[in-house]
């Protein structure tokens, strides 16, 4: 396993909750939480496979923007 984080532009919980169920449903095998206290609204991902292309798919139909950092 290893550690994803993303830069985000999400800036409510509720915003933050929504996209980590749907990411969730999407990649059931990874451990991810926001961290919204950072200047960037960092999510972090533990996975075990590359799924940069799947969170920026999410992102992205969900109106937000994401950067791997």
């Amino acid at each position: 396993m290893h550690i994803e984080s993303y830069k985000t532009d999400v800036t409510t919980k509720e915003d933050a909750k929504f996209i980590v169920v749907l990411l969730q449903f999407i990649i059931s095998d990874c451990i991810m939480n926001f961290d919204l206290e950072n200047n960037d609204r960092v999510l972090k991902i533990e996975t075990n496979r590359d799924i940069k292309e799947m969170v920026y798919g999410v992102f992205n139909k969900q109106g937000f923007h994401c950067q791997k950092i």
